[in-house]
């Protein structure tokens, strides 16, 4: 069957008068063709490359939208093939969408709520359809999907507004200098290079053997990376633990995802920094967890608004997430006496923290601070780390130590879902570490990152003094340039790709009352290239801000 094309016209209103921004208008257009019948079941959206030149907006105005309304089902994605309007939309039959199949949230109410006034992050979710192509006896001989899989449903996808385009300016604020990399010592020590080393392969094989027989020693990495990586915790950051607490994974996510289904119920709370970074929130969604937002200040996390979990009795709290060391999105470092509170408030309150060291073993100025599972004499506190930044990105190896109490539910899970981790990787890292190179490697890292923040922080001041605030950038590889009030600082990240450059608006991270900003990555790109950077974003910048 050959498939249509869309044909209809889009208005955008790009006046100071619109209601609404551009993404937003687009996806109501689409939304409102696709119910109407103009866009049928099996119909092709444009690339999106070609709709944002057709309609002269940038490519993540389009790329935003479409992720929207994937994310609500209304349309699906086909690699190679493209963008398509989902099977259960179109203008031949009528009935609203089976309750089984609606996102979480919606009815089978025909009538179309009105958008989220919070855009970018959170795209609307409720909105029902009016009509559907399948017919009753077809959605009958169909699986019914899982509680689990509607709640991902309505989960806002993280494509390109989030940081996933690049560009020749490449300014997102998790990617490092991969160039930096001492390839060639890795390679010796490692010993990998041409299969050089067949004893080490053997071993590497040997341990994915006995994760796939589900022995649970090494169903939580292999032993001699659990000691080394446990090892080098203690010396550089003061975390207790023993190699027996050390669970290795392959990033930060698959760990929060197997924590959320571990010790997360439908419906109970999850308590997030405000802002925080919206990548971690999704493993908890998934879950049905309710996110409970704490504003942050300059000194982090403001621990004397925590809730008291006895005042809500029926909405249990169950676990926090936190990010002491370096603050994501604002930079920050929670102070020594708020870290000590945060304690005392999970302690009494019988809630898990979460301690993701996002960045702490990139502290760019002093020493690197204790982390709070190093002040935790409970063993209360679950820790977080990658060597994503810390090596190079191909590296996906993740670690966490985990209370005593929690290892042999994290086993049992292992064992019930991932039996084939390779550990390849894993066992390099060990060597690397026991060698001595990466702590050579973070010295010389921290020292490149510092000249180009401070390379940064100069053109910053010099094009954009006096429109943006500067926060601190003592750590990790990216800092926060706020922007004035009303600022909309997602339409100035898709001005920024159009003229090259790329970076993560701030107002997405927010739960409650969103402020504009710019997360500034300064690791992928030397001191030439980020004034250039700033030079491009400057005019950019003025002409975003209010007047």
């Amino acid at each position: 069957m050959k498939r249509r094309t869309m044909d209809f016209m889009i208005a955008l209103d790009r006046s100071d008068r619109a209601p609404e921004g551009l993404t937003r208008q687009l996806y109501a257009q689409l939304r409102a063709a696709i119910l109407d019948g103009r866009l049928r079941a099996g119909d092709r959206l444009p690339p999106t490359r070609a709709l944002a030149e057709l309609l002269g907006v940038a490519r993540l105005t389009v790329a935003q939208a479409y992720d929207w309304l994937r994310a609500e089902g209304y349309v699906y994605g086909k690699v190679g093939a493209g963008t398509f309007v989902a099977p259960v939309f179109g203008a031949h039959t009528t009935g609203a969408m089976p309750a089984d199949r609606l996102p979480t949230g919606a009815s089978n109410d025909t009538s179309v709520q009105a958008p989220s006034p919070l855009s970018y992050a959170h795209p609307p979710t409720s909105v029902s359809p009016a009509t559907t192509t399948t017919s009753e006896t077809e959605d009958a001989r169909r699986p019914r999907l899982s509680a689990w899989a509607r709640r991902i449903s309505a989960i806002p996808a993280q494509g390109a507004g989030a940081g996933g385009d690049t560009a020749p300016y490449d300014m997102r604020p998790g990617v490092g200098a991969a160039e930096a990399f001492p390839w060639a010592r890795w390679r010796r020590i490692v010993g990998w290079q041409d299969n050089a080393d067949p004893l080490a392969e053997r071993r590497a094989e040997d341990r994915e053997r006995a994760a796939q027989t589900g022995q649970w020693d090494a169903l939580l990495g292999p032993l001699e990376t659990r000691t080394a990586i446990a090892a080098w915790l203690g010396r550089s950051r003061a975390v207790r633990c023993s190699p027996e607490q050390m669970l290795i994974t392959s990033s930060v996510q698959q760990t929060l995802a197997l924590l959320a289904r571990l010790l997360i119920e439908p419906g109970e709370r999850l308590l997030v920094e405000d802002p925080s970074y919206i990548g971690f929130h999704a493993a908890f969604l998934a879950e049905g967890a309710q996110l409970v937002g704490v504003p942050v200040d300059e000194n982090g996390l403001c621990v004397d608004e925590l809730p008291n979990p006895a005042a809500s009795p029926g909405q249990a709290l169950r676990l926090a997430i936190v990010t002491p060391s370096h603050q994501y999105p604002t930079g920050v470092t929670l102070a020594l006496d708020r870290r000590v509170a945060l304690l005392d408030w999970a302690r009494r309150a019988g809630i898990a923290l979460v301690e993701d060291d996002y960045d702490g073993d990139l502290r760019l100025e002093g020493q690197p601070l204790e982390a709070l599972r190093g002040l935790d004499t409970h063993d209360d506190v679950i820790y977080l780390g990658t060597f994503a930044k810390a090596l190079y990105p191909a590296t996906r190896l993740a670690f966490a130590v985990l209370p005593r109490w929690l290892i042999e539910p994290v086993a049992r899970a292992r064992a019930a879902s991932d039996r084939h981790p390779t550990w390849r990787d894993a066992i390099a890292v060990a060597r690397f570490i026991e060698a001595g190179e990466l702590e050579r490697h973070l010295l010389r890292i921290r020292r490149l990152y510092r000249a180009r923040r401070d390379a940064l922080v100069t053109a910053l001041h010099a094009e954009l003094g006096d429109v943006v605030e500067i926060g601190p950038a003592e750590a990790g590889i990216h800092l926060l340039a706020t922007l004035p009030p009303g600022t909309d600082d997602v339409a100035l990240a898709g001005d920024a790709l159009r003229v090259g450059v790329s970076f993560t608006p701030l107002s997405p991270h927010y739960q409650r009352d969103p402020h504009p900003g710019m997360l500034l990555g300064f690791g992928a790109l030397n001191e030439d290239r980020l004034a250039e950077s700033v030079r491009l974003l400057a005019p950019l910048v003025r002409a975003a801000v209010p007047h």
